[in-house]
């Protein structure tokens, strides 16, 4: 079976997309970058990025939305990691083979759980790509919603050629932010104390205030104290944030 190609035009946007890639360096330029040169290719109001970070075991996402339909709610449902998108596709089988389009082109049917986590928020279409590990393993995942052409062949084809260059975006993106917070962590003082530094392991073990107070012989309040301190100095607003920063900033080991 012979290849899609890419005609003159789509040609034409995808050189000019990668040639725009390069000098994307922060968020905010990576998601101009999506909503100008990629859109020729690939057009889209919602791009949703899952890439595993620098001390995770696992993938975290992250959405670029130009969608007024697409708001926090329907994040927190696609990024839910019991019935979000990413355990969604590990449940179907050979969806890291090639572009998984959703809804499928296929004869009409009951639609499968992930077309009622796309229908059911805001994301209206799918096209997913992901990336692979030099292990095997998944280092990325990548889908467009809301998608601006039909889910076929072409779509298939411009999803597969583009992700690559996506994905090396995307990390330099997090390289550099990584980077800035390691920059910006005091050099003079421990950036956390060693009791600090407990609280944040045991917060990572899943423990709670009343369970860390038991374990370290000292109250709920002081615990919650030292929970503030650490979201100060980590410059985090949830213990979530402050065990992925800890763990960028090799305060905690990954597991």
């Amino acid at each position: 079976m012979n290849r899609p190609r890419l005609n003159e035009t789509m040609r034409h946007h995808f050189t000019e997309a990668v040639e725009a890639s390069i000098s994307v360096t922060s968020r905010q330029q990576f998601f101009v970058w999506t909503q100008s040169a990629v859109q020729g290719l690939v057009p889209h109001e919602i791009l949703i990025c899952g890439v595993r970070e620098f001390g995770s075991a696992g993938l975290r996402l992250h959405h670029f939305s130009a969608s007024r339909y697409f708001k926090q709610p329907q994040f927190d449902a696609v990024a839910d990691p019991q019935h979000g998108l990413l355990p969604r596709l590990m449940a179907m089988p050979g969806w890291a083979d090639g572009v998984l389009l959703c809804p499928s082109a296929e004869e009409p049917r009951a639609p499968c759980r992930l077309e009622v986590l796309v229908s059911g928020n805001e994301l209206r279409n799918l096209a997913v790509r992901m990336v692979p590990a030099t292990d095997g393993s998944v280092a990325a995942v990548y889908g467009f919603s809301r998608l601006g052409q039909p889910l076929d062949a072409t779509l298939r084809h411009a999803v597969e050629v583009l992700v690559p260059h996506l994905h090396h975006a995307f990390v330099r993106v997090l390289q550099n932010e990584r980077e800035q917070q390691q920059a910006s962590a005091p050099r003079d003082e421990r950036v956390v104390t060693r009791r600090q530094q407990e609280i944040l392991l045991l917060i990572k073990d899943g423990k709670t205030n009343s369970e860390i107070a038991t374990l370290l012989s000292c109250s709920q309040w002081t615990v919650k104290n030292h929970i503030q301190n650490i979201l100060r100095r980590l410059g985090t607003s949830s213990r979530a944030h402050a065990i992925s920063r800890a763990m960028s900033l090799g305060i905690l080991r990954p597991d």
